[in-house]
């Protein structure tokens, strides 16, 4: 149900990088079946991970708001730190593929691009125990070909609808605001564990955790 409540955002984020919607159309139908009045809801996703420096303040900072995220992790990241990937599940937050080593797969051919998400998908399997069932590819970088090697492996790709650029280290307050500014009910919100220091994002996100709570979001799992 937490997969078709985001199916819109899938959609759209496909429409955006030039391709088409592939199986998720049908499903898509079923967003109506949630009352109007229920509350915003909306989700936090987090890439680059698992670091064993940043993902664990990640994760305190979410148990002390009892708020779930989503993590998608690189694989050899999942390998190199399956402890931390096996953390993220037993806190009850979710995991998703985000490639092998953060190589951009729309420069790759069809078996290289199976061969990163594989790969990834495997490793987290293994440390985790559970299979992923959704990706981010990095950059964002997709297309039909992406997509549809990506279906073949089980996995619905997810972009976002809010970009922080935390990545960026832009500072804490730029961080909050940018999240706050665009968030709305059925979004996704992306920012980062991993791929360096991450010390504003840790900083940000209590912040953003109250600001959204203050406004009557409600926080789930892809």
């Amino acid at each position: 149900m937490k997969r078709i409540l985001f199916l819109s955002i899938f959609l759209i984020s496909l429409l955006c990088v030039g391709v088409a919607p592939i199986n998720t159309a049908r499903a898509a139908t079923q967003f109506t079946s949630r009352a109007p009045e229920a509350a915003p809801e909306i989700a936090l996703t987090f890439d680059d991970g698992p670091n064993p420096v940043f993902t664990p303040q990640v994760l305190h900072i979410l148990d002390n708001y009892g708020v779930k995220a989503t993590f998608f992790c690189i694989g050899e990241q999942a390998q190199e730190y399956p402890g931390l990937v096996r953390r993220i599940r037993q806190a009850g937050d979710a995991l998703g593929v985000h490639g092998w080593d953060h190589t951009a797969l729309t420069k790759l051919s069809p078996d290289e691009v199976d061969q990163q998400l594989r790969s990834a998908s495997i490793a987290i399997q293994q440390a985790a125990g559970t299979t992923p069932t959704v990706f981010r590819p990095p950059y964002g970088s997709t297309d039909r070909t992406v997509v549809d090697v990506a279906s073949t492996l089980g996995l619905t790709q997810v972009l976002w609808s809010v970009d922080t650029d935390d990545w960026q280290r832009p500072g804490t307050k730029a961080i909050v605001n940018a999240a706050l500014k665009h968030a709305q009910d059925r979004g996704v919100i992306l920012m980062h564990d991993g791929g360096g220091n991450r010390s504003e994002t840790v900083a940000a996100l209590p912040q953003i955790i109250t600001a959204l709570q203050q406004r009557g979001f409600t926080f789930i799992t892809l």
